[in-house]
């Protein structure tokens, strides 16, 4: 029997998967910058999926979004809290 054992990740979606690429690149690139959440050029119908996939990267403890102001575009990506 093996000692070791897989941790299964779920998969990304395309956004989900764009909206950590993005962090990720801005966090090496930036350091201790914060990151926003990028603007949309979207329609009302597809912010609802982007901000579903924000909210599933946060469930998967990717990372966590600093919801504290009122605009989305203000809002902070940052390594995820460890509860």
């Amino acid at each position: 029997m093996s000692t070791h054992q897989k941790i299964m990740q779920p998969a990304l979606t395309i956004n989900q998967r764009n909206l950590y690429m993005y962090f990720l690149a801005h966090r090496k690139r930036n350091g201790h910058h914060p990151c926003f959440v990028p603007k949309l050029n979207m329609q009302n119908s597809r912010m609802a999926d982007y901000f579903q996939a924000l909210k599933k990267l946060e469930e998967y403890k990717l990372i966590s979004v600093d919801r504290s102001a009122e605009n989305y575009a203000a809002w902070i990506m940052k390594e995820p809290i460890d509860i």
